[in-house]
């Protein structure tokens, strides 16, 4: 399960049985963790992918912890920091002039507005100059050995980038926290740890991302009895393994015969989604020929090489429904 299984509750609920599940961050040991360990205290459990184990008695229950880091996810983090950043500093500029405006009453007053500012921003800082307001009492040329009075204080300054906070922010960069009660690390290593829980966004838990498609009109289904909507969900997850395994056994025919098909850029691949290949077989249509009542003939029309590519690769099975001699 993801992390949002994971609580005292749910633990102790599935304690008699086996379970592997990811730590939310919110939770102060897995905070302080992800942050602490360093990619040159892990192990390399497979090409981009680093780790290293701990113990956790969390919720009463013993468990082992994977600090898992990914290259991958770390890079697109990056570059996702450095866009909050950017807006970041937009923001802090625009509310700094804001700051800077009034005049203050006294210098501590003019400091307190700074600091509270900073405050605000986690990757910005504002360097602070306060500067003193002096006026004459009178109007025109002051008299010789005349003292201005001390009218207020304004800020000035510019808004900088917070290196200490940006530095904390990329330590928890491209890092995740994995926990199993299986306490046997030879039965469940840390590579099979990370290959089970990663395996998980390629299986049919992934197909119901479709019930967000404003295509599927989701919020058009209503269903008030229990077992209607237990029914559904047994169909639904049936259906989405179905779909899991022909794009299983697509992608494996593909990989044994050192084939691709293009994807949506028309570039080769031979991880193709299964949605992507219905969305290729849009316009085909069977055109039956009758005679006095009889079928004459019945074949498939606009096939097109790719069609029969995958038609071919997927089995004899499939190559029946679409009318193709084997």
């Amino acid at each position: 399960m993801d992390s949002a299984g994971y609580s005292e509750n749910s633990l102790k609920a599935i304690q008699n049985m086996l379970w592997l599940m990811r730590v939310p961050e919110t939770l102060a040991e897995a905070k302080r963790l992800v942050k602490e360990t360093t990619q040159d205290q892990m192990i390399e459990l497979e090409p981009g992918y680093f780790g290293k184990e701990v113990k956790s008695e969390y919720g009463g229950v013993a468990q082992r912890w994977l600090v898992a880091f990914s290259q991958a996810a770390y890079e697109r983090e990056l570059k996702t920091l450095g866009k909050t950043q950017a807006r970041e500093q937009e923001a802090a500029e625009k509310q700094w002039r804001k700051v800077c405006q009034p005049v203050f009453n006294c210098r501590e007053d003019a400091e307190a507005a700074c600091k509270q500012f900073n405050q605000r921003w986690k990757y910005h800082r504002a360097t602070e100059q306060v500067t003193p307001i002096t006026q004459y009492a009178h109007a025109g040329r002051p008299a010789a050995g005349a003292q201005p009075d001390m009218v207020g204080y304004t800020l000035t300054g510019s808004v900088a980038l917070y290196e200490v906070g940006v530095e904390e922010a990329k330590r928890s960069l491209g890092k995740f926290i994995i926990a199993t009660n299986e306490l046997d690390a030879q039965k469940l290593p840390a590579a099979a740890m990370l290959e089970n829980y990663t395996a998980q966004g390629v299986s049919v838990e992934r197909g119901f991302r479709f019930l967000k498609d404003p295509m599927f009109f989701a919020h058009s289904l209503f269903l008030k009895n229990p077992a209607r909507i237990m029914a559904l969900i047994m169909i639904m997850g049936l259906a989405l393994l179905i779909f899991a395994l022909g794009e299983r056994q697509l992608r494996q025919a593909l990989k044994q015969n050192n084939e691709t098909i293009p994807d949506q850029k028309s570039k080769p691949t031979q991880t193709p989604t299964l949605r992507w290949v219905f969305q290729i077989f849009e316009g085909l249509d069977v055109l039956s020929v009758w005679a006095d009542g009889q079928l004459v003939t019945r074949q498939i029309m606009n096939l097109r090489p790719v069609h029969q590519q995958i038609i071919r690769l997927l089995g004899p099975q499939i190559q029946k429904c679409y009318l193709v001699e084997t």
